[in-house]
């Protein structure tokens, strides 16, 4: 039975599943107790997002393939984000009827007040 609590990841979710800190990310989980377990997590359960065992998106793919797993797969949204938001702006674009889901827009909604909070210290310091 794998000790979860035991993982260097816990707490720090923002890095491991942002395509800004992949670097970061992948640091994090080198000399980690449970980097096999959390291997075959990902490779299981196919997950197509953020960094397990310090490997990224594509890299777990070739890793699934070589390993006998099914390649995580991308083409499905991440719901409760916003690229999922993103997703559901091209698929209004698309179709009007289109309806977004309340995770993706509360998502949305948070990083805007992130941005705007970001843009007014930015314009306070350079005044």
């Amino acid at each position: 039975m794998t000790d979860w609590g035991l993982a260097k990841c816990i707490g720090k979710t923002e890095i491991m599943f942002s395509d800004r800190h992949i670097k970061d990310a992948k640091r994090i989980c080198l000399g980690c107790p449970v980097r096999s377990d959390c291997l075959q997590w990902a490779l299981e359960h196919q997950e197509a997002w953020g960094v397990w065992a310090g490997l990224d998106y594509h890299q777990l793919r070739i890793v699934a393939v070589s390993l006998g797993y099914q390649a995580p797969n991308r083409k499905s949204p991440e719901h409760g984000t916003e690229k999922g938001w993103a997703w559901h702006r091209r698929q209004r674009a698309k179709d009007p009827s289109h309806n977004f889901c309340k995770p993706c827009v509360d998502a949305y909604n948070a990083n805007a007040k992130v941005r705007v909070a970001r843009y007014r210290k930015r314009k306070q310091i350079s005044i």
